[in-house]
């Protein structure tokens, strides 16, 4: 598993394990969100026990805020934005890939002037495809609905 950097204070990480909230506190991660609905997937580790993982290593600093990728609203990146600016950071955010947390972190970017190409290469270089994504950056860019 990865905690790659998207930007200059945001990670993003597909599921966390326990492992990875050692390497989250080793990274200086002080705030973690979860972007995945709770039950998604058998054996999925509920968000509860994630930050229960996190607490132990010292990350005390935790949000869910589940999304599923096709239906992200406007809402939703506003919320995200929100943590973003409202947490300490360095953030991490993490949900079963890493996509829908990129995405949240891409639909506003695009929304306040960074070139879709832009927005989808950051996330590219953390190693997530925002591909399938063009049509609804596209739009978020002409600032209608995400």
């Amino acid at each position: 598993m990865a905690i790659l950097k998207l930007s200059k204070q945001l990670y993003v990480s597909p599921q966390l394990t326990e492992q990875d909230a050692q390497v989250a506190a080793k990274l200086g991660i002080q705030t973690v969100i979860c972007n995945r609905p709770d039950g998604e997937e058998n054996n999925q580790p509920s968000a509860e026990q994630v930050q229960q993982w996190l607490s132990a290593q010292g990350i005390t600093a935790f949000e869910h805020l589940p999304v599923v990728a096709p239906d992200i609203t406007a809402a939703d990146v506003a919320a995200f934005q929100n943590l973003l600016q409202q947490t300490d950071k360095p953030v991490l955010a993490y949900c079963r890939t890493g996509t829908r947390s990129s995405l949240l972190w891409a639909y506003h970017q695009v929304q306040n002037n960074m070139s879709v190409a832009a927005a989808k290469a950051a996330a590219a270089k953390a190693g997530i495809d925002l591909s399938n994504f063009d049509a609804s950056l596209q739009a978020a860019a002409g600032h209608t609905s995400a």
